[in-house]
């Protein structure tokens, strides 16, 4: 897992203070089965599909039981730059989602002077001291403070490049639940890019950890793609939180998940936007426990099941800024818009909203 965020340099002095005082399943649900759910399968008229297949990409999470590996299949390694819709396909039984960082010049010579793929070498000197010095932490041996110490002198020792230039994160598709699929347009310019799903299995294993890291070369040819056109409008920021329209009516939407800013939280990660359906209603006990999962790093935090009684059904993963597109199809019923940030409510950035069944 590589949480930590470079959104610029002003963050990173106030976060260096800050610690000096402190997802192919064995036994899977089939990739073809009817029974998965969400927007993908709710596309079902041409001419939304002609638009979501035009510069793609698909992602198939899979699950090896036996060996513990979580791993993403890519339909492609290349995409054109500009605008391109990512499908997460989710046969498993566990939540996965895919957040994009844009890999610096700085890594990618590094992992050829070390003769290791981008992914190897991410792996080698990023997603292996996080777990190794989280380790510690969350069996309870030290505490935030001195692990969040240990993790910077770690990754400034073997990776200065991720403090400086920074791998900024460029969104994704959020988090889904097994046997779901979502899908999020995000705007890529070339480069080279690695995916990761930080879930945790319930021995405390981050399934980037355990294999759930993949590359995506962005080409310098811009695809003919335009910017699409939102049925709904979500902003999100440190100041005012999530904000989203009073009235949501039922049916299929395109969703613009607006990022006005973007900050460091005491987790470590910026803000982003979830949407999570409450399968039969929710209470005030039902809100802690959602709130209390969409922090890493507690032991309940982003395990690999959200609370008894939700559904995510995908998002936004976070961005530095811009907007990012979320296709849904709503049903009557209660959801929420959440973010990956402790004790979201206070920061208003847990929203409920309730869509009506239709007239």
């Amino acid at each position: 897992m590589n949480t930590i965020r470079l959104y610029n340099l002003t963050g990173w002095i106030f976060l260096a203070a800050l610690f000096l005082i402190s997802c192919q399943e064995e036994s899977m649900v089939n990739p073809g089965n009817p029974e998965l759910k969400g927007l993908a399968n709710a596309n079902d008229n041409a001419r939304d599909q002609a638009y979501l297949q035009k510069n793609s990409l698909e992602m198939t999470v899979f699950h090896d039981e036996g060996t513990g590996e979580h791993a993403y299949n890519f339909s492609t390694q290349e995409v054109d730059a500009g605008w391109v819709t990512m499908k997460l396909v989710n046969p498993t039984h566990s939540d996965h989602f895919a957040l994009f960082y844009h890999v610096p010049q700085e890594a990618i010579e590094a992992a050829e002077a070390a003769d290791l793929s981008i992914k190897d070498y991410w792996h080698q000197v990023i997603t292996t001291p996080f777990q190794d010095e989280f380790n510690p932490y969350i069996q309870g041996n030290i505490d935030y403070g001195t692990f969040v110490n240990n993790l910077v002198g770690e990754l400034l020792g073997v990776a200065p490049w991720f403090f400086n230039p920074g791998a900024a994160v460029v969104g994704g598709p959020g988090i889904t639940a097994g046997g779901h699929v979502s899908q999020t347009s995000v705007y890529l310019e070339p480069g080279t890019y690695i995916a990761e799903c930080y879930i945790k299995d319930d021995d405390q294993l981050f399934h980037s950890y355990t294999g759930m890291l993949e590359t995506l070369v962005v080409s310098s040819s811009y695809a003919d793609v335009k910017e699409p056109k939102p049925s709904i409008d979500v902003t999100v920021s440190s100041i005012d939180g999530i904000q989203h329209p009073e009235t949501i009516r039922p049916g299929k939407h395109t969703v613009a998940i607006h990022y006005l800013d973007q900050t460091t939280y005491s987790n470590l990660v910026g803000h982003n936007v979830q949407l999570v359906r409450f399968d039969n209603g929710y209470d005030t006990s039902l809100l802690n426990e959602l709130g209390l999962y969409m922090n890493w790093s507690t032991v309940e935090g982003l395990t690999v099941h959200s609370p008894e009684g939700t559904t995510f059904m995908g998002g936004s993963m976070e961005m530095l800024s811009g907007t990012a597109y979320y296709y849904v199809n709503l049903k009557p019923g209660t959801y929420a818009w959440i973010a990956e940030v402790p004790d979201s409510a206070s920061k208003g950035m847990l929203k409920v909203f309730t869509v009506p069944s239709p007239n």
